[in-house]
């Protein structure tokens, strides 16, 4: 510490005397600048405040690293829009390759910070263009890991490690820091599918690089990562010990935006651990930050936290009040997800589309040559013109027929669970309110049934995750046959589904429910490799005069999916108003299955 503060003394001491020196080395002063912004905030702080001092004596490529490096600062402290502004006034001086390659990096983060898709994804089509014709090897790898942070932003996780890996490759004994992002992205891309081995290694050789080489944030980021690991695993007292490092080391870069979602993690292993008051004290932090997209996720944690906390204490409206605040975060966070999915998967399908209209621009113009020399042509060759012409047609037919069917199978993956085969949350929900508005119009019954797997953790944990797809393949197969075609089969989440029926009420719901019930029970588990038993719990709810959307109906379900749990499982429980104040969710946490609506 000692030794930063006196290099630190040293260049003030240098700027402060600009005035009376016209050697001085601007850009020995902007590297110290870089350097200390990956060390102390406040040291950076300091730099560009003496650097703008003597704005006029700098190069337009100077005046554009001390715009980027302080829209960096902003950045960490959450001002991403003051950040985006410096970094435009940086971009219109027109700086070279490496500079803008940076300046991209940092407006590819506001924007997903801010979400802001269309934005990060515009920058990606542009990086992706240019990626395959740069030759300086660090402009290419700063590409590739800009690519990276925006995959994984957007959820997807193979592209980022396509992404890390190629980084990591060209960033070998080259560039340090970003092989050190490199090896990070290829860490979390393995902890976000959940290879938690892969990940732990993975963690620990990143950390281990970024610390040799003097970058600590990248190194707590790391830390971060082994912490995460520690509480998915349940191994709650390493994660309590790395998260206490890890928050101390940030605060001294007040990063808040990483402080934020330290302390969400930190109230979670502090409830699990018994500690209370702690987990309340870091959940209370959280919840005070504004509901601005970068708190959502983690005001979502810090909510379930304190309504699990005051549930353990029997303050029941604190609970459910905080579980209300924990659904609207959720849904707020489906929908963001939903948001990044179909951005992603438009940008992919633009990028592919122009393809194919360059690739048909270029048939057409080869087509129009052949043309104009064989119109030169004697009439003999008449036949064959003819024969071109139609084989163009053919050709052309079955490529409109080929992206008329690319369209609709986008469509269609973007409605359906891939591994069960029925509709996703998202388009079963909306396929449902629907129906409901069509519903209320005729005056008719509408009724939901909610139902899910019991025990279903145990049998993942006890013989693996392709058995539990294998238990909810078939769940799904015995139950298709037992509803109509108008019904909307729904798997809302792990081994959660619903059955919305329009035109059904109470009565023929539990008569379906009874029978979803029995056919389940039925399955015979040897052909999956295993012995094991199947069951589930069901919730029934139907419409009342004045529900107006499928809100209310969904959450007299969920409290009866709650007391079927609590009552033992495997059975049929239909809403009453007697189930108003039961509180089952202490009874489905020891069961390791989240709520439904929580």
């Amino acid at each position: 510490m000692r030794c930063v503060i006196v290099l630190f003394f040293l260049s003030s001491l240098v700027i402060s005397n600009v005035s009376r020196a016209e050697d001085v080395d601007y850009d020995a002063i902007l590297m110290k600048l870089e350097l200390n912004i990956s060390t102390s905030s406040m040291h950076s702080e300091e730099l560009i405040k003496q650097l703008n001092d003597v704005w006029p004596n700098l190069t337009r490529e100077q005046k554009t690293k001390v715009y980027m490096y302080q829209a960096v600062l902003l950045t960490y402290k959450g001002d991403y829009l003051s950040s985006n502004s410096l970094l435009v006034k940086a971009e219109k001086l027109n700086p070279s390759d490496e500079l803008l390659n940076k300046i991209y990096q940092t407006l590819t983060t506001n924007y997903i910070t801010l979400k802001q898709y269309s934005g990060a994804l515009m920058l990606m089509e542009r990086h992706l263009e240019r990626i395959n014709k740069i030759n300086d090897i660090d402009i290419k790898v700063g590409s590739y890991v800009r690519l990276a942070y925006l995959a994984l932003e957007l959820d997807a996780y193979q592209d980022l490690r396509e992404y890390a890996l190629e980084a990591m490759t060209l960033s070998h004994d080259l560039d340090n820091r970003q092989h050190c992002f490199a090896l990070l992205y290829v860490a979390v891309a393995d902890l976000k599918q959940q290879q938690y081995q892969n990940a732990d290694s993975s963690f620990q050789r990143s950390q281990d690089f970024c610390e040799t080489n003097q970058l600590p944030l990248i190194a707590l980021m790391s830390q971060k990562g082994l912490a995460e690991i520690a509480l998915n695993t349940e191994d709650y007292q390493s994660a309590k010990g790395l998260l206490e490092t890890v928050l101390e080391g940030y605060q001294e870069f007040n990063f808040q935006i990483e402080i934020n979602h330290v302390n969400a993690l930190l109230s979670q292993t502090y409830f699990h651990l018994g500690d209370f008051i702690q987990a309340e004290t870091f959940a209370r932090k959280v919840m005070e930050l504004n509901d601005e997209p970068s708190h959502i996720e983690y005001k979502a944690i810090a909510a379930k936290v304190l309504s699990q906390r005051y549930l353990e204490s029997k303050q029941y409206k604190l609970a459910y009040d905080y579980l209300e605040s924990h659904q609207k975060y959720s849904n707020s966070i489906l929908d963001d997800t939903k948001a990044k999915a179909n951005a992603y998967q438009m940008a992919k399908f633009k990028h592919q589309e122009q393809a194919r209209e360059i690739a048909l621009l270029n048939q057409e113009r080869r087509l129009m040559e052949t043309q104009k020399e064989l119109e030169q042509s004697d009439q003999v060759n008449s036949f064959m013109i003819v024969t071109i012409l139609t084989g163009s047609i053919f050709f052309l037919s079955l490529f409109l027929f080929s992206s008329h069917r690319q369209k609709i199978r986008y469509r269609k993956l973007a409605l359906i669970d891939r591994l069960t085969g029925v509709y996703n949350r998202g388009a079963g929900q909306d396929f449902a309110e629907n129906e409901f508005v069509q519903v209320c119009l005729r005056d008719a019954n509408f009724s939901v049934v909610l139902f899910d797997l019991d025990f279903f953790k145990h049998i993942n944990d006890s013989f693996g995750h392709a058995t539990g797809d294998w238990a909810l393949k078939h769940v799904v197969a015995v139950i298709k046959p037992l509803i109509r075609d108008g019904d909307i089969f729904t798997r809302m989440g792990g081994e959660e589904f619903a059955l919305f029926l329009p035109y059904s009420n109470e009565q023929a719901a539990i008569d379906i429910a009874d029978r979803c019930k029995k056919v389940i029970e039925e399955i015979d588990s040897k052909y999956s490799g295993h012995q094991f038993k199947l069951s589930a719990s069901f919730g029934v709810s139907s419409n009342l005069v004045d529900d107006l959307s499928l809100d209310p109906i969904l959450k007299r379900a969920d409290l009866a999916l709650y007391a079927s749990k609590h009552a033992g499982r495997n059975r049929v429980t239909v809403y009453s108003d007697d189930l108003k104040g039961m509180h089952c969710h202490k009874d489905r946490q020891s069961d390791s299955q989240k709520p439904l609506l929580s």
